[in-house]
């Protein structure tokens, strides 16, 4: 995951043609250049050192299934700030349901059989 302070909106994404770099359009008004694997080193590398790195992918794709090697390579840090608004919106959507559902629990019969589905909750109006 890729963050910085000022980036706020992404808007668009893209691929470079070799897949070693991603592209990021956002609404500051900036294009920024980012390596599609954080830790992969540019420029030439000597045959020693692609040797060695050939041999760590592949021992992560012969233990990759294995519980502890998949923890750590899914594992990602992500900015505190992130972290802390992810928190609080999952508490207000749970906040939501559970009011939700102790109304229908205290209402009227007709009332408690019309249940709205996620998907249109988020539909404000249809247009004729």
């Amino acid at each position: 995951m890729y963050h910085t302070k000022r980036m706020q909106r992404v808007f668009c994404v893209q691929f470079s043609m070799d897949s070693k770099f991603v592209l990021s359009g956002s609404d500051d008004g900036n294009i920024r250049l980012w390596k599609a694997h954080a830790s992969e080193k540019l420029g030439v590398k000597d045959r020693r050192e692609q040797i060695n790195l050939e041999y760590a992918q592949k021992l992560k794709e012969r233990f990759g299934h294995m519980k502890d090697i998949k923890r750590i390579d899914r594992h990602r840090n992500i900015p505190l700030d992130i972290k802390r608004a992810d928190r609080t919106k999952k508490e207000m959507l749970s906040a939501r349901r559970v009011k939700d559902d102790r109304r229908r629990k205290h209402s009227s019969k007709e009332d408690a059989d019309k249940r709205v589905s996620e998907r249109s909750k988020s539909i404000i109006g249809v247009a004729k």
